[in-house]
């Protein structure tokens, strides 16, 4: 799926909220539910990623208005923070560990104060995000993505290499690195790379620094596979083929 840039932005600014998926799921019958979530969680992540050290320095006001009896919900909303990160900063910044907090999340009936036992379900049924549930439904995303490569990978006796099978040889690790090239439209393909995302700019620019570029700079050329779409202003690039999710039905020599 390719969405002109100028719809996506359209899209994106309307998603203010969680509430906003049902919505716009109805009005822009053609894109599943699935795609509005994903989109969702890339801005609210990008949100968090802006204004996490912003809330964390007042996290002694906030101590105080949770001392003061206001629930972590309650100041998440006023704070358009997402709840669980919300709690997560007022406990961490009275002395709970990291993992001591991700324990009590992951297991409330093991919380013996009431008040904050009450307080975490409520975050974790709030935030589809950060919360326990929240992770696994990116995780299992993530997991399908590459799960549609390898099957095809298989189906065709394309052999490969896995990325954990790569990473402990300690090198940056594309999902798939081909045991023989094969060639997409021509061009040459020696690792493809799953992306259970969208392909705005942001996305796409953000990959290319972190992982891409480098990929290519070690195996040669490759492909990124976007499942949920990519704009269509998405970069041109000798080398890196960015696609999306029907290229697994599109033209190969293999």
């Amino acid at each position: 799926m390719i969405i002109d840039e100028s719809s996506y932005n359209k899209i994106y600014s309307e998603l203010r909220n969680y509430r906003d998926i049902e919505r716009l799921t109805r009005k822009y019958n053609d894109l599943s539910k699935e795609f509005f979530l994903v989109v969702y969680t890339q801005k609210m992540i990008r949100m968090v990623t802006q204004q996490f050290h912003r809330v964390k320095n007042s996290a002694p006001k906030l101590i105080k208005q949770w001392d003061g009896g206001r629930s972590f919900l309650d100041i998440s909303e006023g704070l358009s923070f997402p709840a669980v990160m919300t709690a997560f900063i007022i406990l961490t910044s009275q002395g709970i560990g990291k993992k001591s907090f991700r324990k009590m999340l992951m297991d409330t009936s093991k919380i013996k104060d009431k008040r904050m036992k009450r307080e975490l379900i409520e975050v974790n049924e709030n935030d589809p995000i950060y919360s326990p549930m929240g992770d696994r439904v990116q995780r299992e995303r993530g997991i399908r993505g590459e799960e549609r490569i390898k099957i095809w990978l298989d189906s065709h006796g394309i052999t490969y290499e896995r990325e954990e099978d790569l990473r402990a040889a300690g090198s940056k690790t594309p999902d798939f690195l081909l045991k023989s090239p094969i060639f997409f439209r021509g061009e040459s393909i020696k690792w493809i790379e799953s992306k259970a995302s969208f392909g705005d700019l942001k996305e796409i620019n953000k990959n290319l620094t972190k992982q891409v570029i480098p990929y290519h700079e070690l195996f040669g050329p490759g492909m990124v596979i976007y499942w949920f779409g990519i704009v269509d202003t998405a970069p041109v690039l000798d080398g890196i083929v960015i696609e999306t999710d029907g290229v697994l039905e599109d033209h190969w020599d293999l």
